[in-house]
């Protein structure tokens, strides 16, 4: 039985398609099995996919941005959507109703850099907040693990993450989810699964594509409970609890109700958010950056 071996950007409950296709027959069924590899921090899929490491990869359009807007010629594709939208959550310590405003007045650990940044950055301008604004927590960019730790030191302040992070806080006493960023932004393209061409359109990439639309709409109408237990081994540091409420929260959220293609209004609303950041200067076309097998 062939191996494919895929990986991703970033590793969260967040990608629950994916890694209940690895972990269900879903690629079984096709007559391939897959083998995750857990991402470490700053890893570059497109290395990973260039030096034939890893046949697919968990990305999203805006990293194909990257290469267009250098002029650097990519045979490296998005073929399937996995999450339609931001998948970010704001949980916060204080004991008042909150005001967006609070934002700025109490520590707030939020991603910086990249995508989550220009997502988050777009949502509070819809709420009249410039990020700009937002005083720093720390002189460095922190991890998700330094800024774990350093929210629980604080008495009040908000912290950013995708789930299951700001759900096993909440499990913890450490706060409340107040916010989510998807529920702001809408629909748009904000993660999708990469490889080369070439691969997209063999035999290997058809199957694996039918799979993982499978295994995507297993997920979106399925039992919290039992995808949580399907992918817990994924998850080793949050609670099944914690797993199970992230994946209700964004199958309420619609997050992977459609189906596996980009839509145009998803790719627009992407190009907008990097737009507001100033990330790109030009509107890339779809045709650029995605291919279906």
């Amino acid at each position: 039985m062939k191996i494919i071996n895929i990986t991703a950007s970033r590793h969260a409950v967040f990608y629950s398609p994916l890694l209940a296709m690895v972990n269900g027959n879903f690629l079984e069924e096709e007559g391939l099995k897959g083998r995750y590899h857990k991402p470490k921090e700053n890893i570059n899929i497109y290395e990973k996919i260039k030096s034939k490491e890893i046949d697919v990869a968990q990305s999203a359009v805006s990293g194909s941005w990257n290469f267009l807007t250098k002029k650097i010629d990519s045979s490296i594709k998005h073929f399937a959507l996995i999450n339609s939208r931001d998948g970010f959550f704001i949980i916060s310590k204080n004991l008042n109703p909150f005001q967006w405003n609070d934002l700025y007045k109490d520590p707030f650990y939020y991603v910086k850099g990249g995508q989550p940044e220009a997502m988050l950055s777009y949502a509070l301008s819809k709420k009249n907040i410039d990020i700009s604004k937002i005083p720093n927590v720390s002189n460095k960019a922190l991890s998700t693990s330094e800024m774990i730790s350093e929210y629980k030191k604080e008495k009040k302040g908000f912290f950013h993450e995708q789930g299951s992070y700001p759900h096993e806080l909440s499990r913890e006493n450490q706060g409340k989810i107040i916010k989510s960023i998807g529920e702001i932004i809408g629909p748009v393209a904000f993660s999708s699964l990469c490889a080369e061409k070439e691969w997209i359109k063999s035999q290997e990439g058809k199957k694996f594509s039918r799979a993982f639309e499978k295994a995507k709409k297993w997920v979106n109408t399925s039992d919290p409970i039992d995808i949580g237990k399907l992918i817990k081994n994924h998850f080793e540091n949050f609670s099944l609890e914690s797993v199970t409420k992230a994946i209700k929260d964004y199958q309420i959220l619609k997050t992977w109700e459609s189906g596996i293609e980009i839509s145009q209004e998803e790719y627009y609303k992407s190009l907008d958010v990097f737009e507001h950041s100033k990330i790109i200067s030009k509107r890339y076309s779809i045709n650029d950056v995605v291919m279906y097998s």
